[in-house]
């Protein structure tokens, strides 16, 4: 077993699974173990310099110290590197993340890498883009808010939208096309769902109507 760093859709649910697992594998195989879960949304400074101060505290059992968060601060992350990268003796580092973006190059450097994440399965978009009408737009767009999607489902919606699109075969101008891009933008900046798709789909049945 060495150190590494995980990415995971869920990271710090995976964390969590992953600590108990491991308390299981340690259990059978009869070896004496201190497993400390750091889990938060945002990792800052006040938490790497916890994480410093667990690892350096002398053990005779085998230390692992498992690390999840879905964002990461840079002072943070500097404040781990030299310890990630000389760890106390019998002492492992399991880093979990959703994804490369949210780590600095020096970070990802100093742990081999392993990948759980899965894609997941897109559902079909939730109209029919061939007949639907203007109050049928309005009453599934009060629905998906109503739903509280996460940034998650409504990029796998704006993603189905655009496959349903090329399938009912609809044609949209280049100006049009654009509203993809900033749907995708303006997901990440967690506009509601709603909001979103509304151009997406206003545009559709302006183009139906051509």
């Amino acid at each position: 077993m060495t150190s590494s760093l995980i990415y995971a859709n869920v990271p710090c649910e995976e964390a969590k699974r992953y600590q108990a697992e491991l308390k299981q594998y340690f259990l059978e195989q009869n070896t004496p173990v201190f497993i400390e879960l750091f889990v938060e949304e945002e990792l800052k400074i006040d938490h790497a310099h916890e994480i410093k101060r667990c690892a350096t505290l002398s053990s005779r059992e085998q230390k692992v110290c498992i690390i999840a968060a879905n964002t990461f601060n840079i002072f943070a992350q500097n404040a781990l590197l030299k310890i990630l990268e000389e760890p106390p003796e019998k002492t492992l580092f399991i880093l979990f993340a959703k994804h490369k973006h949210v780590l600095l190059p020096t970070i990802r450097s100093r742990l081999p890498c392993i990948d759980k994440r899965v894609k997941p399965t897109p559902k079909p978009f939730g109209l029919d883009l061939r007949t639907c009408s203007l109050d049928e737009v309005y009453r599934y767009l009060q629905r998906i808010d109503q739903e509280n999607w996460n940034k998650a489902e409504t990029q796998m919606q704006i993603s189905a939208l655009l496959e349903e699109i090329k399938r009912t075969h609809i044609t949209l101008k280049y100006e049009k096309l654009e509203y993809f891009q900033e749907a995708v933008y303006a997901n990440a900046l967690y506009l509601r769902p709603s909001y979103n798709l509304l151009p997406l789909l206003l545009a559709i049945l302006e183009a139906r109507e051509v």
